[in-house]
């Protein structure tokens, strides 16, 4: 089972996943701008019945601008994805964004629901996991893209950019 730090850890009573595949349901998202870059969403759901739980983009921007920093690095590119995943035994949201040519930044967080009703977002309890299979899905679909539309034209020119933010994937994974 993933954890947040405000999740049950190893050895606490908790719901555990099954060890089965069944497909989820992910939409792409109209992009993002956060924190001066542009990230293309993607939802993505265990249930399908939530998939009308698609969020406002306000909020989902606020979620990710928590998690990522403030400004670019150097060798930052302003391009990447989230994931943002309703799944079986927690919500998480994943925010991955293009580095140097052909490197990925990665962070992943739990989203916890205050009683005020907010949400919050905590690093994972198990802070070395990377993605879960169907996340996993979705990393490569990206991946495709940004060699693709990015690597293939050795530019990140505006051509570019709006060829990557353009190519997404919906469907089951």
């Amino acid at each position: 089972m993933v954890q947040t730090a405000d999740h049950p850890s190893a050895g606490e009573t908790a719901a555990s996943n099954p060890l089965a595949y069944s497909p989820r349901l992910v939409k792409a998202l109209p992009p993002l701008e956060v924190r001066g870059r542009v990230l293309k969403p993607y939802a993505m759901f265990a249930d399908p019945a939530r998939a009308a739980e698609v969020p406002d983009p306000a909020w989902l921007g606020e979620r990710a601008a928590a998690v990522l920093g403030e400004g670019l690095d150097a060798g930052d590119h302003p391009l990447g994805f989230l994931i943002l995943h309703y799944g079986c035994d927690g919500d998480y949201l994943l925010v991955s964004q293009w580095y140097d040519a052909n490197m990925l930044k990665h962070w992943v967080r739990g989203l916890t629901p205050a009683a005020d009703g907010s949400t919050t977002t905590a690093p994972l309890a198990q802070r070395d996991l990377v993605a879960c299979v169907w996340e996993l899905e979705v990393m490569r679909f990206e991946r495709d893209a940004w060699v693709n539309t990015v690597l293939a034209r050795g530019t990140l020119d505006d051509d570019a950019r709006a060829a990557y933010l353009a190519t997404t994937f919906s469907g089951w994974v």
